[in-house]
């Protein structure tokens, strides 16, 4: 499996378990957020998946 598999398969996998985790939105004011709550989950998953620990490498990963 490439990594943009695994990064698909895990990005579905969260999203099909996220709304029977959290049954209403995080966020109810202020400006809409630039990624939702799913992509940043899978990107902190797939992020330590890689051994990235820092939030500013998985960052500086997936904004490439």
């Amino acid at each position: 499996m490439s990594i943009e598999e695994f990064i698909i398969f895990v990005y579905l996998i969260i999203d099909e378990l996220y709304p029977i985790v959290v049954n209403k939105p995080l966020r109810t004011r202020g400006f809409p957020p630039a990624l939702t709550d799913i992509e940043i989950i899978t990107m902190q998953i797939v992020g330590e998946f890689l051994g990235m620990d820092t939030d500013k490498s998985i960052w500086m990963y997936f904004k490439n």
